[in-house]
């Protein structure tokens, strides 16, 4: 008897806005530029993507070896509108989790950024969440990403960023 095939996974096509190279180094200012400045120098362009729900394959999933998994875990937060609640327990259950997941002695949880669609508005208008990002992106370069690393984890940070843990 030979194995069953794979079941296809449920599916959606979305159209995804990708930045499109250019032959210069992009960049987009998170600020109101100086006179003469462009905001940004990104060229984005749609492409049709498949977005698949892996849920039905949860328990097959491995943090080892595709790099993430799907794990499913109670919270005590029953507002996510509560900024206070999000950051006193949600984070220190998300901590726990990680954690325990994946045998980490320290988890480091920064950047609280809630962001909700509110229509009309602009992002970073004072005294709203912030708009969700209308394109895929990645926060860090090599660069930045080390000089985040610095900033934010102090006398430990060189020792981290040579591979060693100091705690």
């Amino acid at each position: 008897m030979s194995p069953s095939a794979p079941q296809p996974l449920p599916s959606v096509e979305a159209a995804l806005s990708y930045i499109e190279p250019t032959g210069e180094k992009p960049y987009s200012l998170e600020y109101e530029p100086p006179p003469g400045r462009r905001r940004s120098t990104a060229v984005h362009r749609e492409h049709m993507v498949t977005i698949r729900d892996v849920r039905p394959i949860a328990s097959s999933l491995s943090l080892e070896r595709e790099g993430f998994q799907l794990v499913t875990a109670a919270t005590s937060v029953g507002d996510f509108q509560d900024e206070e609640a999000i950051q006193k327990r949600y984070y220190a259950e998300a901590v726990s989790l990680l954690e325990k997941l994946t045998g980490s002695a320290r988890v480091f949880v920064f950047d609280h950024t809630i962001r909700r669609r509110i229509p009309g508005a602009t992002d970073r208008t004072h005294g709203i969440p912030r708009q969700p990002v209308p394109r895929v992106h990645n926060d860090y370069t090599v660069n930045s990403g080390r000089q985040r690393v610095l900033d934010l984890l102090g006398e430990h940070a060189s020792a981290l960023l040579r591979g060693r843990f100091p705690w």
